[in-house]
């Protein structure tokens, strides 16, 4: 990882629409503290662990999106999903770009 990848950031992830409104609420926003290298994979986990385990399967299926709705990867880096993977943190949360979206089709 670059200097860049080891800084700490913090990123939301709101749900977008929901299998269940009862289990999983659309609207809500869930928070992490998490490194720009990490994988979208791993922010994808952090964000099942906020349920109970019995519904994890189905949240799998959720796919995660950056602000401008654009699909990440699980293989893709938070750092990929920003306009400009140099940008300051500040010009992230400016730019609204910390938000990421969890939508299941």
């Amino acid at each position: 990882m670059n200097k860049i990848e080891n800084e700490l950031i913090d990123i939301s992830i709101r749900i977008g629409n929901s299998f269940d409104w009862d289990l999983v609420t659309p609207g809500r926003t869930y928070n992490f503290r998490v490194y720009r290298g990490d994988k979208i994979g791993e922010l994808k986990n952090l964000f099942i662990e906020c349920f109970d385990e019995s519904i994890a399967s189905e949240l799998k299926k959720y796919n995660i999106y950056n602000n401008r709705i654009i699909p990440l990867h699980d293989d893709n880096s938070i750092n990929d999903a920003f306009s400009d993977p140099n940008m300051s943190r500040l010009d992230i949360i400016d730019k609204n770009e910390y938000l990421f979206y969890a939508l299941t089709l």
